[in-house]
């Protein structure tokens, strides 16, 4: 897919909402989007459903993904642990990681620190990009010092294009995609300096 062309598409956020997905919608969706953002696991205790499924036939069909850890830890050492889980559960073809970050579940210590631990741990673990995901208000109120550290930002709003910094923005939840024949969250890229080549890098698999 021609780069300059697939910086205008939409990048698709594929969970197990969307099913286990089959060999002829994967390679559909090969000619529709740049990338895809997969969701691994909601927290430790729960790895998503069809990931490994579905990475692998991204790879099979030689489809950029990036991928990403819903996460619910309670306090800075969950943190820490839930990262370690995160980063072992993942396809090693994961373009990117993301920390999704858009529930306070804390019952100890400091969402900021809880934050940066994570990226800290999962830093010491891969030199890949390291991506943090929030809507734009939980950003600023739970993580306005620690998303900082990451090497980029996707930021949900789906009202407006996000004021504080972003690289990618999650702008609906409604895009209706061919390939899988129903809608999904969505995003596109907003930082010209980040291009579908900063996210990807080299796709040969």
């Amino acid at each position: 897919m021609d780069k300059a062309y697939a910086s205008s598409l939409t990048i698709p956020d594929i969970s197990e909402w969307q099913g286990k997905l089959s060999i002829s919608q994967v390679r559909k969706l090969k000619k529709q989007v740049p990338f895809i953002i997969n969701r691994r696991q909601y927290g430790i205790y729960r790895q998503d459903k069809f990931a490994s499924s579905n990475t692998n036939l991204y790879q099979k069909f030689h489809i950029p993904f990036g991928e990403y850890d819903f996460s619910t830890f309670h306090s800075c050492q969950e943190a820490k642990s839930e990262a370690r889980d995160f980063y072992y559960r993942s396809n090693k073809h994961t373009k990117f990681y993301v920390l999704d970050y858009e529930q306070n579940n804390m019952k100890y210590g400091n969402t900021n620190t809880a934050v940066s631990d994570w990226y800290k741990e999962m830093r010491k673990l891969t030199s890949k990009k390291l991506i943090f995901y929030s809507y734009q208000g939980f950003a600023i109120k739970y993580a306005n010092h620690a998303r900082k550290r990451f090497d980029g930002q996707w930021i949900a709003n789906y009202t407006k294009k996000p004021t504080i910094k972003s690289d990618l923005w999650q702008y609906t939840d409604k895009k209706y995609i061919p390939a899988l024949k129903q809608s999904v969250d969505a995003s596109k890229i907003t930082n010209s300096n980040k291009n579908v080549t900063w996210w990807i890098g080299n796709t040969t698999f």
